[in-house]
């Protein structure tokens, strides 16, 4: 075998060179494929767990609701019951916080997911800290009422304000039983 001339050794050289760079090139394109593989898995492995996480807070939350609704169900009644304790409620909040009613209006019943509920439209005038008396009065978890739209106006005396709201009564349909008859 004859020796290589200084040309072609550089020639070699250069080729082998070209050779190592161009495979540690496709090495390097390989290995950043790979890791952004990894890493897509990784961020939707991430997602995926956030994703179930609040799942899980969520049922949580769900089955707390559920036993503070079983340790305080709302009221048995029939729509007439539900609308006549409201009204009565009402009645009796404004006249203890010393508040006027000025209007009622029984309110076609709203349909809800959980249940029926009966509605009632009052304004009721009175000075201000008897309104915050009369809305503390009414709403507590226990008592199933919400204020579902309230808007309070000065009155044409100055201490004074008129408050138009709507009120929610929320209750379980009671299960009309006709009394059997006999021969």
């Amino acid at each position: 075998m004859r020796r290589l001339t200084t040309n072609e050794l550089r020639l070699a050289v250069l080729f082998g060179a070209a050779i190592f760079i161009a495979l540690n090139l496709l090495a390097a394109r390989v290995w950043m494929q790979k890791r952004g593989d990894v890493l897509r898995q990784t961020s939707a492995s991430q997602a995926s767990l956030q994703e179930s996480q609040g799942w899980i807070e969520g049922a949580a939350a769900i089955g707390s609701a559920r036993d503070w609704i079983s340790a305080n169900p709302p009221p048995t009644d029939t729509a007439e019951q539900a609308s006549t304790s409201l009204l009565q409620v009402v009645r009796t909040a404004a006249e203890e916080t010393g508040l006027k009613v000025i209007e009622e209006n029984l309110l076609p019943a709203p349909g809800v997911d959980a249940g029926t509920a009966t509605a009632l439209q009052t304004k009721v005038s009175g000075p201000v800290p008897g309104v915050t008396k009369f809305l503390f009065a009414l709403q507590s978890p226990t008592s199933w009422r919400s204020i579902t739209r309230m808007i309070i106006q000065s009155e044409a005396e100055p201490p004074n304000v008129v408050v138009d709201m709507e009120i929610r009564q929320y209750y379980r349909a009671a299960a009309s039983v006709a009394p059997a008859s006999g021969p």
